[in-house]
């Protein structure tokens, strides 16, 4: 991509970074500046200084839509004008009026990566996000649905090393419920492995209403989720933590580890993988893994650019339900075809032979087949054959066949 620089600006086409914490009640944005080397956020002001919207559509002349997102979720209507609406449009109404915010600090750039963050992830709900965007013309090769976990590690792992030398962990509390995350690398792999593990501590924080209680039980969950852990960096977020009533807690958390504040922390997560997943630029020798993520690279031998070679249909660090991927292959006398699943943590390998035998007869170079490969959860990868035929002298059967793999 050709760019230029004026007026100390980057300008281009699609340039824009963007990050998005969508959440219930509050929506972020944020921008990834390359002279910063740091996200942005979008709307920041001094009343303002998180830059926190309303997750709301505002009508003429009508109160303003919200709570849409947990009725979509559960699956009930959602009504505009006094009409039905189809969740798809309303979500995309609200990110199309969202996204537009960045023209104002950006007018003549458009978005490259957009990277969407959200707390509940369910495949209905990612859907309906990445459907939404494409309304807006924004498809799966400019957009990415992530956890709020996996925004917390792409954070991290973009901050200065020493903070993340050792452990690192992270106490969520929005008032309600409170969560702790705490992140590893595997430095002894090549590449390293980076995991992280959840603790739900909600029920403790029930009833707490009185902040010196409130400190007192925080402060003890805290100790405990982190004794005997060697930890370089705490983080606080979430809107539960206002005030100071966890002020003197955090002082003596702090002894012998930095800790941080902060509510900006899953936008600029989401900010920082958008530039990771368009640029590739800093973490090519770590591999994020969470329970949503694939461990295996599926992959298989081809002859392919003049050569024979690995060919990925699915890498280890992805979560399951955004593997999806389809290529056409020309067999050339083959009966059968290999996948190989190698487990980045076992560094063990599986091997799956799927049958040829619906196209027997036209494995000469006559057909030309798809594969598309697939998971239905994070163990169980579905391969799907198809036979497209090889121009008008050999038609296609319209043969479609699958197998189930379990993988890990």
């Amino acid at each position: 991509m050709d760019e230029k620089e004026t007026g100390g600006r980057l300008v281009s086409g699609r340039t824009l970074l963007v990050g998005c914490d969508l959440g219930d009640e509050k929506t972020q944005l944020a921008v990834y500046n390359r002279q910063q080397r740091e996200p942005v956020l979008v709307g920041q002001t001094e009343e303002n200084p998180d830059a926190l919207m309303d997750t709301a559509i505002y009508l003429e002349e009508q109160p303003p839509l919200r709570d849409f997102l947990p009725k979509i979720r559960q699956g009930e209507e959602i009504l505009v004008e006094g009409r039905h609406s189809n969740p798809v449009n309303v979500l995309a109404y609200f990110f199309r009026k969202t996204l537009s915010l960045t023209r104002q600090q950006y007018p003549s750039e458009t978005i490259q990566q957009l990277v969407v963050t959200v707390e509940e992830q369910s495949m209905d709900y990612i859907q309906l996000i990445y459907d939404a965007l494409a309304v807006l013309g924004i498809g799966r090769d400019r957009a990415l649905v992530i956890s709020h976990k996996q925004s917390y590690l792409y954070y991290v792992l973009y901050q200065k090393k020493e903070l993340w030398i050792n452990d690192v962990g992270l106490f969520d509390y929005d008032g309600r419920r409170l969560r702790y995350y705490q992140m590893q690398v595997d430095r002894q792999r090549k590449p390293a492995l980076v995991g992280v593990t959840e603790r739900d501590f909600s029920d403790a924080m029930e009833n707490t209403d009185e902040n010196g209680h409130r400190g007192a039980v925080f402060e003890n969950i805290a100790q405990g989720a982190i004794h005997k852990q060697i930890l370089s960096a705490l983080y606080m977020t979430g809107e539960g933590f206002e005030g100071e009533w966890a002020d003197p807690v955090f002082r003596r958390l702090c002894v012998g580890r930095r800790l941080f504040r902060g509510r900006n922390l899953y936008v600029s997560g989401a900010c920082y993988a958008a530039r990771e997943v368009s640029e590739k630029a800093r973490l090519s020798d770590y591999i994020l893994l969470d329970e949503e993520m694939i461990f295996s690279h599926i992959s298989a031998m081809m002859y392919t650019e003049a050569k024979e070679q690995e060919v990925i249909f699915a890498k280890a660090g992805t979560p399951w339900y955004q593997v999806d991927k389809e290529l056409d292959i020309i067999p050339d006398g083959e009966t059968e075809l290999k996948l190989t699943a190698r487990n980045l943590f076992t560094r063990e390998e599986k091997h799956f032979i799927l049958d040829l035998e619906p196209v027997s007869g036209k494995s000469a170079r006559q057909c030309r087949l798809g594969v598309r490969v697939r998971f239905d959860n994070v163990h169980t990868c579905v391969v799907t054959l198809r036979d497209k035929g090889f121009g008008e002298m050999f038609p296609t059967s319209n043969r479609i066949w699958e197998k189930t793999l379990t993988i890990d």
